[in-house]
This record gives structure tokens, C-alpha cells and sequence, in this order.
């Protein structure tokens, strides 16, 4: 057998790997490979893409940036994949240096650019880093949304993720930065600019016809949520319909919302792949309310916020963010939740509910624990997404352990284990002599995090975005959240949640000084007075926080307010 021969055999072995999924097997035929054929394009490309899939990112950013060193002429593929890699190492950057090269030297198509432009990180490794890097790219949403000669793309064909979601996670408000992302969407997309505006019937139906659109009415915290409103409605005045993205993902509880239509009446409905004949299908029920529960959440779904598709557009909490965008009319808080002058933080009309927005299913448990396990002393654990651990969290760790020379801290591994990297990379940094009591777990199923919330001394609620459904699931079992809540919505449901149950001297903290205090104070309780906190919790959550029939009556109050009043 030649060496060309060899070459050949080795690479089309690591092909047929990499399309198994086993990229151990993938890596090391490329590998072998590339030792005969060392400057082998195809070899090359793929074995970054065998690298970005194990996780080893420095490895294919090695072999990409030794690809485009050997200029060839069609290495378009080495500056994409160098692209994804800068994306998921959250490299802002790098990922400006290589978009300017690669648009420089005509490597990126139009999409690419767009991308490049609007790509925003998750995760900050420094407060220092959120203010230049938040800096830089205001400038350039800026600049952009005045610029007439942007790309023009097809948004079926090539949908951009907007960078909304990950902007809501620095600690900055976004109402103006908002409204400037939505001019440059506009410009990219012409349809947007052609189907925006529409003229429904004037005709009035027969009962309130009311849509809930998300890509999240299946196993996520989206669903748990809001089914029970959908549910609950009193169907005798509203005629309901469920939006689904045809990005949607399969699972129990999107099989029981398809399954329940007949239940609780109302029609399920999955939105076609073409955006225009996603636009066709709400607006063909001559909606009076159109209900976004998540707007920022999904990529699929939000460029649909910036047309009409119903008489009016309500957005809510599941994001708890405003939009920024004039084409939604209201967005649906409580009272519970929202500080003074809280109208400034949004573009919307805000409608206040009496009770936090949903309608909460208490959870169901099957394996129970025990009073020891309710009551053990000094575990810490915060259970929410890695990017909400804002930079300034680190400072409140740290002194928490500091103060509680037992405390053990505990906190969930991301999806993306490039930011449990960054995040465990930055405690190491600032949090030196104290590391080794902070821990790191695997991802739990349902029932698992609710038993791991209950068997824990207290619970952190994040700085600057804090829990929601989470903390309703904890209050199975009663666990105290500790909290600091800012003047922004996403940090005030935990708040909202303790009024609502009517707790009195709930652990809500003024300063990050006070939050350590009641964080080491609770999770220090002795056994007895640890139980009796967590049984008067739970009582209080299984009366006035799980399946509140009131929140029904008062959201149909308000929808048909809106109807009444315009």
C-alpha cells in the first residue's frame, strides 16, 4: 500500500467515525492521517471539527490558524470554524479580529458578516471586560442601525440569532440598546419592513381569540410556567391557540400539551419552516391577542415580535426583560414584582397582575427525604445557569466562605462546558484559598434538583438575574432563598414570590453585605429550627404559591380589559 493509499484509508476511516458520533476513534485516524499528508485540507478541516467536538478548542484553533497560514485559496471552512470556536470560548475578541480579516479578505458570506457583527458573549471573565467589551459593541449596534448599506438576507434561509438573550446577563439596561438592534434588524431583513404592518377585521369575534406562541411549550421552564394558564382559561370566553416553532423539541410535556387539546380546548398548532407562512398562520386566525411569554428566548421565533400578527401583542416574564420593540403593546408583570419608577425600565404599557403571572403546578415527588436530610448545616448550593453567575457573584462567594469556615458551596455544570471552564477558572482566580470547598455537580432531572434544593441549608439566588421557576420548585420543600433583588424585573421574582406567600422577615437582602450575613445566618440553623423554617415555607407555598386559582380570573380581567379599553 502506497503512502497516498495509506493517507486515503486513515481519512476515510475518520469520516465514517465522525459520522457515528465516535470522535475519539474520528481523531485518531485524522490524526494518523495528517502525519502522512501534513498540509492535507480536507484532513485538516476535519480534524478541527473532531477537536471542536471533543471540547479540545485550542487544538483545532491551532490546526485552523496552521490551515490559513498555508493560504490556500478555498479556505473559507478554517475562518467559519474558527468562528464557532471563538463563539463557544465566549472571545469577543478574537472573534472581532478574525471577523475583520475574513471580511477583508472576502472569507465570510453576507450571514457570516451579520453574525460577526451582532455576536455578544454569555459569560465575562471580569467586570472590566463587561464595560469594554458592552463598550465597543453599543458602538457598534449604533453605527449599524444608522448604516443603509447593510447585507440584505432572506430570513428563511439565513436566520441570525440576535444577541438579546445573551445581553440580558450583564448587569446593564438594555431598553436602548434594544431599540437599536431592532433598526438594524430591519434593515437586513426586508421582510420584516414588508409584512410589519397589517389590517385586521374589524369585526368582532365571538369570543376573545387569544394565541401563546413559544419554541419552549415542552420540557423547559417555559412550559411549567405558563400550560396552566392555557389550561385554565375559561374557554367559555376565549378561543385558544398554541403556537409551536417547528424548532421545537420533542418530549413529556409537549406531548401532553398536543395531548390535552380535547381536555382543556384549545387548538395546537406547529408552525411551518418559511417565516412568511409562519406569518400566514397567525395572522389567519385573526387573533385580538397575541401572548409571547419568552421573547429574546428563540431565534426562530423572535423576528415574528417585529410584525403585526395580532390586534394586540403582550410579552411577559418568562423572559423578564423588556423589548424595546413598538410592536409589542404591553408586557404583563404584578405588583409584587415591580419597583418605584419601574415604567422607565420598559417600552411597553405594563399591566399588573395582583399575583406573580402564572399558574404553578405544585411538583410531584416520588422519593421523599428525610428530616436529616432536610437539616444538615452549611451547604450552600445555587442551582441556576452558569451565565447568570455575574463577575460580582464571585465577591459574594468568597465571602461567604470566608465567613463560614464549613460552608460548602455547590453549583450545576452548564451545557456548555467551555463556561463551567471560564467559571471555574475565574474562582480559582478570586477565590484562591478557599476553592476546594466549592463544587461542581452534573446536571439533574426534575425531581433530582428539587430533592438536592431540600436536602441543601439555604439557597443563592444570582445577582442581577435571579430564579423564577426554580424557586417554586425549591418551595416543595421549603429551603430559604437568600436574595438581592435590583430595580429590574429579572431579579425581583424571588421577592414577588416571598410577598405572595406572605412571609414576613423574608431573606431579602438591601447590599451584598447583608446578603452573606442572612446567607451564613440560615444555612447555620440548627436542626430543629432549619425544619421548622422549611415546614413554614412549604406550608405558605402550598397555599398561596402552587395552583392559584386567582391568577386565573385576574389575567382574564386583564385580557379583556385591553379589548375594553382600545
Amino acid at each position: 500500500m502506497t503512502e497516498f493509499e495509506k493517507a486515503k484509508s486513515l481519512f476515510d476511516d475518520g469520516v465514517k467515525f465522525y459520522q457515528k458520533g465516535d470522535f475519539e476513534s474520528s481523531k485518531i485516524n485524522f490524526e494518523d492521517c495528517l502525519k502522512i499528508a501534513p498540509t492535507s485540507q480536507p484532513t485538516l478541516e476535519n480534524l478541527s471539527k473532531t477537536y471542536i467536538e471533543l471540547g479540545d478548542l485550542n487544538l483545532a484553533e491551532e490546526k485552523l490558524i496552521f490551515l490559513i497560514g498555508l493560504k490556500k485559496e478555498k479556505d473559507n471552512l478554517a475562518y467559519k470554524l474558527l468562528f464557532k470556536i471563538y463563539s463557544l470560548q465566549n472571545n469577543f475578541t478574537k472573534l472581532e479580529e478574525l471577523s475583520k480579516e475574513a471580511n477583508s479578505k472576502r472569507k465570510f458570506n453576507e450571514e457570516f458578516s451579520i453574525r460577526g457583527y451582532l455576536f455578544y458573549p454569555s459569560f465575562f471573565n471580569s467586570l472590566e471586560d463587561i464595560k469594554s467589551i458592552r463598550t465597543e459593541f453599543s458602538k457598534k449596534i449604533s453605527n449599524l442601525s444608522s448604516n443603509y448599506s447593510l447585507p440584505q438576507l432572506d430570513i428563511s434561509k439565513n436566520l441570525v440569532s440576535p444577541p438579546n438573550f445573551e445581553l440580558s446577563y450583564d448587569g446593564n439596561d438594555n431598553l436602548e440598546i434594544y431599540k437599536n438592534l431592532i433598526k438594524v434588524y430591519e434593515k437586513i431583513y426586508p421582510e420584516i419592513r414588508q409584512l410589519k404592518d397589517y389590517e385586521f377585521s374589524s369585526k368582532k369575534n365571538e369570543k376573545i381569540k387569544i394565541g401563546f406562541i413559544s419554541e419552549y411549550f415542552t420540557d423547559h421552564t417555559i412550559m411549567k410556567l405558563f400550560r396552566g394558564i392555557i389550561y385554565k382559561l375559561n374557554k367559555q370566553k376565549f378561543e385558544v391557540y398554541v403556537f409551536h416553532s417547528d424548532k421545537t423539541r420533542p418530549g413529556s410535556k409537549f406531548r401532553e400539551i398536543n395531548e390535552n387539546v380535547i381536555l382543556y380546548d384549545y387548538e395546537n398548532i406547529i408552525l411551518p419552516i418559511k417565516f412568511n407562512d409562519k406569518v400566514d398562520t397567525i395572522r389567519s386566525k385573526n387573533l385580538d391577542l397575541l401572548f409571547y411569554p419568552d421573547v429574546h428566548m428563540s431565534a426562530n421565533l423572535y423576528y415574528l415580535t417585529l410584525i403585526k400578527l395580532a390586534k394586540y401583542h403582550i410579552a411577559s416574564w418568562g423572559h423578564p426583560e423588556t423589548t424595546g420593540n413598538s410592536n409589542i403593546d404591553f408586557f404583563l408583570s404584578s405588583k409584587l414584582l415591580e419597583s418605584e419608577g419601574y415604567e422607565r425600565n420598559y417600552s411597553e404599557k405594563v399591566l399588573m397582575t395582583n399575583y406573580l403571572p402564572m399558574y404553578f403546578y405544585k411538583p410531584k415527588i416520588h422519593y421523599q427525604l428525610t428530616k436529616e436530610q432536610l437539616s444538615q448545616t452549611n451547604i450552600y448550593f445555587c442551582g441556576q445557569s452558569l451565565i447568570k453567575m455575574h463577575p460580582i457573584f464571585d465577591t459574594v462567594i468568597n465571602k461567604i466562605l470566608n465567613k463560614d469556615k464549613k460552608a460548602e458551596v455547590t453549583f450545576i455544570k452548564s451545557r456548555n462546558k467551555h463556561i463551567t471552564k471560564q467559571f471555574i477558572d475565574r474562582l480559582k482566580k478570586n477565590i484562591n484559598n478557599n476553592f476546594d470547598r466549592i463544587k461542581f455537580i452534573e446536571r439533574l432531572e426534575t425531581e433530582e434538583y428539587i430533592n438536592k434544593c431540600g436536602s441543601a441549608s439555604v439557597l443563592l439566588d444570582t445577582y442581577w438575574f435571579g430564579s423564577g421557576n426554580s424557586f417554586h420548585e425549591s418551595m416543595y420543600y421549603g429551603t430559604p432563598t437568600i436574595t438581592l433583588p435590583t430595580k429590574y424585573l429579572k431579579s425581583r421574582i424571588v421577592t414577588g414570590a416571598y410577598k405572595q406567600m406572605k412571609i414576613e422577615n423574608a431573606p431579602i437582602a438591601n447590599d451584598i453585605e447583608e446578603y452573606v450575613e442572612k446567607s451564613v445566618e440560615y444555612a447555620n440553623y440548627n436542626a430543629n429550627k432549619a425544619l421548622e423554617l422549611k415546614s413554614h415555607y412549604k406550608n405558605q407555598a402550598n397555599k398561596y404559591l402552587y395552583e392559584n386559582e386567582n391568577i386565573i380570573s385576574d389575567m382574564e380581567n386583564i385580557f379583556e380589559s385591553i379589548l375594553n379599553k382600545n
